[in-house]
């Protein structure tokens, strides 16, 4: 299943073409190398989110952490019927990142700038369809192309094509709300393994439910305080039973 991030970048570089320039994701990163209509190019890292808010790292506000040497950020989402693009200077995302992490470094000293940051809609609202600042075209190019004429056929019946069967992930799901978070799982009970699918960390698995909930705690918040995975996760139904609570009943 293709995730948030990978949208993002496809959903990026879709309307850059339409706007009459190229697009080349760099590997290994979320950025793009965008050339815009003057033939001039820039590095641009893009961030996606179906929630309101965007996920970067406590380390983008250091400098010289960008690898990809970007220009601009461009956040993505999701959130109504059509993506919506917000395009801001890398030098204004990065600052506002280091302020915000040296507010919260002071009110606990001995913090370690590490782990994620949300950045809010208020802070990139902004930038909201500045393709310009891309060297790109303001409207899409609709790309509608002719239909080419053929000869007159005899109409052949179409047959309609079998229905692919819809997946269903037979794990069960799980969630938590941790840190300003809600962070959804899904966890295997034949071998207790946990894979998160939304919020931070999506992606990573965890071989036990208490070793998902430490991770997450620890690159939220840098708590270094040990957690009970049967009941830092719960089901993701109306219930919200914990989860070893649900498994001892259905033993």
């Amino acid at each position: 299943m293709e995730d948030s991030a990978d949208r993002g970048v496809r959903a990026f570089v879709t309307d850059v073409v339409q706007r009459g320039g190229s697009a080349t994701p760099l590997k290994g990163s979320r950025a793009v190398r965008v050339k815009g209509v003057d033939g001039r190019s820039c590095v641009v890292r893009v961030r996606s989110t179906t929630r309101g808010q965007w996920m970067a790292r406590r380390q983008d506000g250091t400098p010289g952490s960008d690898s990809t040497g970007s220009s601009y950020w461009v956040f993505v989402d999701f959130a109504g019927e059509s993506p919506e693009f917000y395009m801001v200077e890398s030098d204004e995302v990065e600052s506002g990142i280091a302020s915000d992490v040296e507010l919260w470094l002071a009110e606990r000293p001995g913090r370690v700038p590490t782990g994620s940051h949300p950045i809010p809609m208020s802070s990139v609202a902004h930038g909201h369809d500045r393709w310009d600042l891309l060297n790109l075209n303001r409207v899409r190019d609709s790309l509608q192309r002719k239909e080419v004429s053929r000869p007159r056929t005899r109409p052949v019946k179409a047959v309609k094509p079998a229905a692919e069967p819809e997946f269903v992930d037979p794990r069960m799901a799980i969630v938590s709300d941790f840190g300003g978070y809600r962070i959804q799982a899904r966890f295997d009970p034949e071998n207790s393994n946990v894979e998160i699918t939304r919020g931070p960390m999506e992606g990573r698995r965890f071989g036990h439910p208490t070793t998902a909930a430490n991770a997450v705690t620890k690159f939220v918040s840098d708590d270094d305080a040990e957690y009970d995975g049967w009941t830092f996760w719960r089901l993701d139904d109306p219930s919200g039973d914990p989860l070893g609570k649900h498994l001892s009943h259905s033993g």
